[in-house]
């Protein structure tokens, strides 16, 4: 994993102990690009923040005066605002220390869309679900990178919305193989796809889930869990994992019944990996 990069020159401080003093080496400051993910209020003008840091991965952190400092914070700490900031940790504690955040792209005028604003909090609040606490995850900092560009360029955020859900499925390992068959090797593209939500991670052909539903002794309890995923969505989620975000800009809008299959497949997924967890 790749560490945080250090600011230059570790200061040392001074304290006065008697008529000398100990010199004390300073926790270092470590400076990471970042996406602000929340802001939430704390005592007075503090602020509790969470950072997806391209460096560390997830980072909350506390910054003081937040507020009332311009200089520091002053417009920086808006919801997927991308920075760079300057924090210190200390061993043992949870939350790390804001030092100070350099603006590199406000998002605050994308805000002035509700659309765009409905999606870009739903993508904030999938970072903060997916991503890991002090783990560096390059390839999703990209994704959110890359998203972000599209979003700025005017691609159609309902589309951007299923893209991002698929991915962050994708990188965290939890998108079934959708080219074959789990049993019979079959492609599925003309046939479609059928996915239990007890077997999330393998999808079948129509032909393959008739026969596992027969052999549990209850087809049409089988039918009514299972989630069917047509050859449009299949082709929409394989444009998904060839594209990058900018090439939907232009593009003709997906079939609504196509968008509707993906969401039912991401919210399935999403829900099973939740069970699983509290297992």
């Amino acid at each position: 994993m790749t560490l945080p990069s250090r600011t230059a020159g570790e200061a040392t401080l001074l304290r006065g102990r008697g008529p000398g003093y100990v010199r004390i080496r300073a926790v270092p400051l470590l400076t990471s690009e970042a996406f602000v993910i929340d802001v939430r209020k704390m005592a007075e003008a503090d602020r509790l923040v969470t950072f997806f840091t391209e460096d560390a991965g997830k980072i909350r952190g506390v910054a003081a005066s937040a507020g009332k400092s311009r200089r520091r914070f002053g417009g920086k700490l808006e919801r997927l605002s991308r920075v760079r900031v300057t924090y210190f940790e200390k061993e043992g504690r949870e939350l790390a220390r804001i030092d100070s955040c350099d603006l590199l792209e406000e998002s605050f005028t994308l805000y002035q869309d509700l659309v765009v604003a409905a999606t870009l909090s739903y993508v904030a609040e999938m970072v903060d679900v997916f991503s890991h606490e002090r783990e560096s995850e390059p390839r999703y900092f990209r994704l959110l990178k890359a998203l972000m560009a599209a979003v700025r360029a005017g691609c159609d955020p309902t589309i951007l919305a299923r893209y991002f859900e698929t991915w962050t499925l994708r990188l965290h390992g939890l998108m079934p193989a959708l080219d074959a068959c789990a049993h019979c090797g079959g492609s599925l593209s003309a046939s479609g796809a059928r996915v239990n939500p007890g077997e999330m991670s393998m999808a079948s052909c129509p032909g393959c889930a008739r026969g596992g539903a027969a052999q549990s002794g209850g087809a049409e309890r089988a039918r009514s869990g299972t989630l069917r995923l047509s050859p449009a969505a299949l082709t929409l989620l394989e444009q998904f994992r060839k594209s990058a975000p900018g090439d939907f800009q232009g593009k003709p809008a997906p079939q609504k019944s196509a968008m509707a299959e993906v969401i039912n497949l991401a919210a399935a997924i999403a829900q099973f990996d939740e069970n699983a967890d509290h297992c």
